[in-house]
């Protein structure tokens, strides 16, 4: 990639995670990178640049999917590192540009509906290209994918084999819905609606593996509260598992299926237990599935919908720092029936500041690390995951420079 102006361009940086992205990516690289923010409103964008304490960062105006505007950004900087939802509604532009110019990209999107179609539609130029475009930067899913190839790692060094299940359950902090991500769900609801063989697609448990491995062994999503005798608890179905779990079966069959064609993975959330935690549980499963199974063109729907947060609405920085710490657990079990535990853990919230950190270190890996990364993973382009496109060098930044940890232990 030829020298550009900037190493990281900040697209989003005005909403409620582009704006600790962009806080985040001021204190911890700041005096290492050349880097600007970009948004729709340049009232906003000066509010964020103000606070930063930066008052020469470089602003771009980006007026939603705007094919121009999002070439004159591609076009200046190494990595594109984006925050924007619906990204089915504002950021295929933004895509095409990037792998166009030979951008980097690194976003936050789980919509299940786009992911497919931009896959399909772009991944063979961005493999020739050599421009790594990498969704799920956050949240969903850099947790449980780093869990699982490290508990996967674990097993083979302390077992001589690897899991062939594993289940991971989101064990404590409270997730924040913004309107953003609560519009980007309801696209995917809505393209649902709209086109039966989306609605299929969305439910096969594969969906993200390549076009030709879109079957697998029968891992049907948690639909329903029940007793996990691993965690000695109640677990509950965890609306991001959805996108998690296609995003470690994708970096599994794009690793081309090491931990065998028989391996599966669940996840879940923690729900305590006794009684009352699992009628707790199960209230929240179904007010949940209300919003998620509700028809958006019928009336009761859109009412439904009308309830949720609006777009532009989220948390205060009072309300995220509350929300953290968070983390994971995880049991995996091997072929021949030994079994390792796994955990993630860190102060952040596991929302907004978390998956701002996460993003932004994931951004600064692609924009600085790349020679450390290929001559790890051997990979230089296409749709890839978190893990497949920054391997075992993300793990370290996040860990040095966001506290994110991930640990091991065996057990009976």
């Amino acid at each position: 990639m030829q020298d550009r102006p900037f190493d990281i361009i900040l697209w989003g940086a005005t909403g409620h995670t582009g704006r600790p992205a962009a806080l985040y990516l001021q204190r911890q690289y700041g005096h290492q990178l050349r880097w600007a923010i970009a948004g729709r409103d340049r009232a906003r964008l000066e509010r964020v640049r103000a606070e930063t304490g930066n008052p020469a960062l470089p602003i771009f105006i980006v007026p939603g999917s705007d094919r121009a505007a999002a070439d004159q950004v591609a076009a200046q900087t190494r990595v594109l590192a984006s925050t924007v939802a619906p990204a089915a509604r504002y950021a295929s532009e933004m895509v095409a540009a990037c792998i166009a110019h030979g951008t980097h990209m690194a976003d936050l999107c789980g919509e299940l509906h786009w992911l497919r179609h931009m896959m399909d539609t772009h991944d063979p130029a961005a493999q020739a290209g050599n421009v790594k475009i990498v969704n799920c930067c956050g949240l969903d899913s850099i947790p449980s994918e780093y869990l699982v190839h490290r508990m996967q790692q674990g097993a083979l060094a302390q077992y001589g084999e690897y899991c062939t299940h594993i289940t991971n359950c989101f064990s404590h902090g409270h997730i924040a819905v913004s309107g953003g991500s609560f519009a980007s769900g309801k696209g995917v609801m809505e393209a649902v609606a709209s086109d039966p063989a989306m609605a299929d697609m969305i439910a096969n448990p594969y969906s993200l593996n390549p076009p030709d491995q879109l079957q697998g062994p029968h891992c049907p999503d948690l639909g329903q509260v029940q007793f996990d005798a691993d965690f000695g608890q109640w677990v509950m179905p965890f609306p991001l598992g959805q996108i998690n779990a296609r995003v470690v079966r994708r970096s599994h069959a794009l690793l081309g299926y090491p931990w065998g064609d028989q391996f599966t993975y669940r996840e879940a959330k923690l729900a305590g237990r006794g009684p009352l935690k699992r009628l707790q549980a199960e209230l929240e499963t179904r007010l949940t599935r209300l919003f998620v199974e509700a028809d958006p063109r019928s009336r009761s729907g859109r009412f439904l919908h009308s309830l949720g947060p609006k777009e532009g609405s989220g948390p205060t920085d009072r309300q995220i720092a509350r929300n953290g710490p968070c983390g994971f657990k995880a049991v995996g079990v091997t072929a021949s029936g030994k079994k390792l535990k796994g955990w993630m853990h860190t102060h952040w919230d596991p929302g907004h500041g978390g998956t701002a950190a996460m993003l932004v270190d994931a951004a600064y890996c692609l924009a600085r690390r790349q020679d450390e990364i290929e001559a790890e993973t051997g990979r230089s382009g296409g749709f890839l995951t978190p893990y497949l496109a920054m391997g075992e060098v993300l793990r370290e930044q996040l860990q040095a420079n966001a506290g994110i940890h991930w640990g091991l232990e065996s057990t009976v």
